[in-house]
């Protein structure tokens, strides 16, 4: 079956390619292919004993005047906008986030060590900032990184941070002004900080509402159609036990996964691929009977407690609840394909719940659910650069783009996915095919 534009994955980026491929008025004919039995990827949700989930935590931030029009497109009125409540648990202490800008709550000898090392930093910045490890030390100083930037980040990345380039970091991370970090030492700040500080959610079906918006008029997506075989010289794939001709491919799947289905590439082109690096995660979605924690979500830097953060799903929207309950997502991370014991995670997650005061001894669990999420986070080593570059080079040549925080393989979030993606609809759509 001859396709002119074939995208594989029926994501959140995938789908917002074909949204505006049928926007701008392509008159290629496009088909999506989607691996599972519905749409949605990561970014859908599932409703189970009158709870809705998502798969993790998934808000929108939109900071982008095309984001915000295109949120109020897709969501028309069912999207409730939030002002952020996350916290760091610290010693026992109950801090705002960002921790660097709300150093107030530590103890006075604590304070004393951030704000000397944030001082002496500036002083004397780190000079191997191009790894994460001397980025956070030039600019928030020992004190900071060693209570906070260091043990976190280390759990969430479960990679050395002396290898992890610097290059995710700017937009993720609060580059805090010494004046913001000193100012916060000593006294409550009302400045929001980071681009997370206000969001939206959907009200009614949760993020799967923004997926749902974006398939509404869409008409050639196939499900259950895992794509394989890619033949990137002659332009074919399998789908569904079908081959397929395509002129123009677009590919969300994990980078990983797509350097696996491709065949034909040239002996460079597979080390590049051999050279990618990820971490794992799981997600447990749970909800128990009783009043939810005040907050959104909660960063864990200490070992004690064995997840690095938790969110509060109930909190985004009423209906994510029944009335007298609330939901949960933890998340834990692996190492790259990492697996554990269900059983033994659940019960420290439990423990370190009530230590917390999250739950009580007598909360009932409601409904749970374990989420696998093999490609957690690509990891931003010294290979990573030049490998993806020579990838998505190579590919852009095939005609094959690739899209999409697992397609073009980067720490990303929902508005660029969304708007990655109309930008390159629009350029499919002025290709004569």
């Amino acid at each position: 079956m001859p396709v002119k534009i074939a995208i594989i994955g029926a994501g959140i980026s995938g789908l917002s390619c074909a949204y505006h491929l049928k926007k701008y008025r392509s008159k290629a004919e496009t088909y999506v292919y989607e691996a599972q039995n519905k749409i949605g990827g990561l970014c859908g949700s599932y409703t189970e004993k009158g709870f809705t989930f998502d798969y993790s935590g998934h808000l929108l931030h939109t900071s982008k005047p095309a984001g915000k029009k295109l949120a109020e497109e897709l969501l028309r009125g069912n999207k409730k906008t939030i002002s952020r409540q996350a916290y760091v648990f610290y010693k026992g202490k109950k801090i705002d986030f960002p921790f660097q800008n709300n150093l107030y709550a530590l103890d006075a000898e604590e304070v004393s060590r951030c704000v000397s090392g944030a001082l002496k930093a500036y002083a004397k910045p780190a000079t191997n900032t191009d790894v994460f490890s001397g980025w956070a030390l030039s600019l928030y100083g020992k004190g900071i990184c060693e209570a906070f930037m260091f043990p976190y980040n280390s759990k969430l990345w479960n990679y050395p941070l002396n290898k992890i380039s610097s290059a995710w970091c700017g937009k993720f991370i609060p580059a805090s002004a010494l004046e913001d970090i000193i100012k916060g030492a000593y006294g409550k700040r009302k400045k929001a900080f980071g681009y997370n500080s206000v969001f939206d959610y959907p009200q009614k079906g949760g993020c799967a509402a923004i997926c749902e918006a974006l398939a509404a008029d869409l008409t050639n997506i196939q499900l259950n159609s895992p794509v394989k075989n890619i033949d990137v010289k002659n332009k074919t794939f399998t789908a569904g036990g079908k081959k397929t001709h395509y002129d123009k491919l677009v590919s969300t799947m994990p980078l990983p996964e797509l350097g696996k289905a491709a065949k034909g590439l040239p002996a460079k082109i597979q080390n590049a691929f051999k050279k990618l690096k990820h971490n794992s995660l799981y997600v447990l979605n749970i909800a128990f009977e009783g009043k939810a924690p005040k907050g959104h979500w909660f960063y864990f830097p200490e070992e004690e407690y064995p997840f690095y953060r938790v969110g509060v799903q109930s909190a985004f929207s009423k209906n994510s609840a029944p009335k007298g309950s609330f939901s949960l997502y933890i998340e834990f991370s692996l190492k790259q394909n990492g697996r554990a014991d269900l059983n033994k995670l659940k019960a420290a997650a439990l423990e370190a719940l009530k230590k917390l005061g999250f739950i009580k001894e007598e909360s009932k669990i409601l409904t749970e659910k374990w989420i696998y999420i093999r490609f957690g986070y690509p990891i931003y080593d010294k290979a990573y650069a030049k490998a993806r570059a020579e990838i998505l080079a190579y590919m852009a040549k095939q005609d094959i783009y690739l899209l999409g925080r697992y397609g073009a393989w980067e720490y990303s979030f929902m508005e660029k996915s969304l708007l990655d993606a109309a930008a390159l609809a629009k350029t499919l759509s002025k290709v004569k095919l």
